[in-house]
């Protein structure tokens, strides 16, 4: 859903309001220093989010992410960001979350630039408001839509109450609890409002009981989140060894990381590859893999680590594991880049790179 085909319409999106605890009461030099933290961490919790999937609006003392398509893009990028966080433990930092899904009206501000004004918004910084430093919560709204999409979805909730904002106006919250504790019952809340059960719908390239296999292993390193990683994962991933190599990324320890993947590998490997349904291919996929028998070919370090900074730009810090994955396949230049290439997702992005990567060409 791009902006401008929806500029001056009302849409339903999934809105995140985020505040930095205390700004407003530091000096300017820790204001900057804050902010400078705080961008930072947003933008790397949403390099996985096409630019034409959201829109980021300055607050002052923190941003509202709009999200007009998929609502797991919210979940998915708060707790990212909650995550990265605490990984940098930067003192005296911390953020509120607070996540909708409600209507809003795109439009462009006075310069011109994307905006959105409306319910949705107002009413996912009232939800911030109650939430707690380091704390997401979330609207009765977004909590029945999420929770209906799987069951490890719905166990990451935990129900938060009724609170009532400065309008006398209440909010029922629930929390995105992923200590462990979320699958405890809570007596006082309520059901989420969900049709009837359905079956989780089988993903057109990896066979669900390999993404519940995964999904297990991984749990046991990150924790109750690990579902929503690796099925956001199966989605973008072309192949097997791109599946596990984004699952592994969302562990934090790099040496914990390394024994995961090279594990998983091991597991789910040539036969876990063989028992997949073959992707089906698009009109202008690039190849994806040298032949068999190519002689590796000796190629300038400066150069794959230049190639490599161009991939990140699209795919993140995946890109240095698919660069040297493809290079022990490929046997020239052209072939390394037509294999990179091939895991951008969007055509105008894998263009915009085999452009780039032209120019550094010798």
């Amino acid at each position: 859903m791009s902006f401008a085909s929806n500029v001056n319409r009302t849409v339903i999106c999934s809105i995140v309001f985020v505040d930095i605890v205390g700004y407003s009461k530091q000096t300017v030099a820790r204001q900057l220093a804050m902010k400078g933290w705080f961008n930072d961490l947003l933008s790397d919790a949403l390099r996985h989010v096409a630019h034409a999937d959201r829109i980021i609006l300055d607050t002052g003392d923190g941003a509202a992410i709009c999200f007009p398509g998929d609502p797991e893009d919210a979940l998915f990028a708060t707790n990212s960001l909650r995550v990265a966080v605490a990984e940098h433990d930067y003192p005296d930092f911390a953020l509120r979350i607070g996540v909708n899904l409600g209507p809003v009206k795109m439009v462009t501000d006075i310069n011109g630039q994307p905006n959105i004004i409306g319910d949705g918004i107002n009413v996912a910084q009232r939800v911030m408001s109650f939430a707690a430093p380091n704390q997401i919560l979330v609207s009765r709204s977004y909590y029945d839509v999420v929770a209906c999409l799987s069951e490890e979805y719905s166990r990451l909730f935990r129900y938060g109450g009724v609170h009532q904002d400065k309008h006398v106006r209440e909010h029922e919250v629930y929390e995105i609890d992923v200590s462990g504790g979320q699958g405890e019952a809570r007596t006082d809340a309520p059901a989420p409002r969900r049709p009837a059960a359905q079956a989780p719908t089988p993903n057109a390239t990896f066979e669900e009981p390999l993404l519940k296999e995964l999904a297990a292993r991984l749990a046991a390193q990150i924790g109750p989140i690990a579902p929503l990683i690796v099925n956001r994962a199966a989605k973008r991933a072309a192949d097997l060894g791109a599946l596990l190599a984004a699952a592994a990324e969302a562990i934090p320890e790099p040496e914990r990381r390394r024994v995961f993947l090279a594990e998983e590998t091991g597991k789910l490997g040539p036969s876990g590859a063989a028992a997949q349904t073959p992707a089906p291919v698009q009109a202008q996929q690039t190849p994806r893999r040298a032949p068999e028998n190519a002689a590796p070919v000796d190629i300038d370090e400066a150069w794959v680590a230049q190639v490599e900074t161009l991939l990140a730009r699209h795919i993140g810090p995946i890109a240095k594991v698919m660069v040297r994955n493809a290079r022990k396949a490929a046997s020239s230049r052209a072939a390394l880049v037509a294999e990179l290439a091939g895991s951008i997702e969007r055509d105008k992005d894998r263009a915009e790179f085999a452009a780039a990567v032209e120019k550094l060409m010798p």
